[in-house]
């Protein structure tokens, strides 16, 4: 299945009926997030004492009638956020699931914030980046973009971060982080350039729970090694024992970032995702 196939009206549908509740930095902007700036947008805030030099224009003169007092409309200003997501291409991700899930994720949030009228900029690695996505219409480009991404090779999730001009805001990894970099190093990185951090976890139900078998010779996809393995309960168990300790790896980093961490397997429903992740 393509993500064009799987990116249906219905996942639209559903998407534009959730709500965003995202703790983000926000930056000017038209979006619908409230700032407690006060600005110029329709929604009033408070009142505050007339001074010398407001504007005429903000007077309450209804107050003014009853209290024969000038005082001020205060209005919420709505702010823009920015969301950053960044899909991790390596080879690892390519295999089973991972890659339809990757990108079939990124496509509704990139729709969903676009909806909040949210700033999104795609960062896939080794790829350039589709940025500056504001509003749904572009939703088209999006998909084309994730669609022509190539899932292969390796990659330093901290070596390819670190030029990347990321603006103040949320950004979202979607790896497995099957990789060599220091997760504290790589979460710290992102809250260094002003990142609230969310990991999601993208594994395949084979990476999470491999079965028994015969002997067999594994290759790794990213450097093409191989390695004769006898899948037994004993190696099975030590297994399990070192994805949990990858795991605990990936959430203590996140926290330390003070991020949100989630586990997210490739066939697990999208929309349960965005709801863990967001809401």
């Amino acid at each position: 299945m393509t993500l064009r196939e799987a990116f249906t009206s219905e996942y639209m549908e559903s998407l534009k009926k959730m709500t965003l509740q995202l703790n983000t930095e926000t930056t000017a902007g038209g979006g619908r997030r409230k700032s407690r700036a006060k600005g110029q947008s329709v929604e009033f805030s408070d009142f505050r004492n007339y001074v010398s030099g407001d504007s005429i224009k903000h007077i309450d003169w209804k107050s003014y009638g009853r209290l024969d007092k000038l005082f001020v409309k205060l209005f919420m200003e709505e702010r823009q956020a920015n969301v950053n997501i960044i899909i991790d291409t390596s080879g690892s991700m390519g295999f089973g699931g991972k890659k339809l899930q990757a990108e079939l994720l990124s496509a509704c949030l990139c729709y969903m914030f676009t909806l909040n009228m949210d700033r999104v900029n795609i960062y896939a690695l080794n790829t350039t980046p589709l940025t500056d996505i504001a509003s749904p219409s572009r939703i088209g480009q999006a998909v084309d973009y994730l669609e022509k991404l190539e899932f292969n090779g390796t990659a330093s999730l901290v070596e390819q971060i670190k030029p990347l001009a990321l603006r103040r805001g949320s950004c979202i990894v979607i790896s497995d982080f099957f990789t060599d970099d220091n997760k504290t190093e790589l979460f710290k990185l992102l809250a260094y350039k002003k990142q609230k951090v969310f990991a999601v976890t993208l594994l395949d139900r084979t990476d999470l729970d491999p079965e028994q078998g015969e002997d067999a010779t594994l290759e790794d996809c990213e450097t093409s090694k191989q390695m004769a393995v006898t899948p037994d309960k004993a190696a099975l168990k030590k297994y399990k024992q070192a994805l949990d300790a990858h795991l605990a790896d990936i959430a203590n980093g996140v926290k330390k970032a003070q991020g949100q961490f989630c586990l997210a397997p490739a066939d697990m429903q999208i929309l349960k995702i965005i709801r863990e992740l967001v809401l």
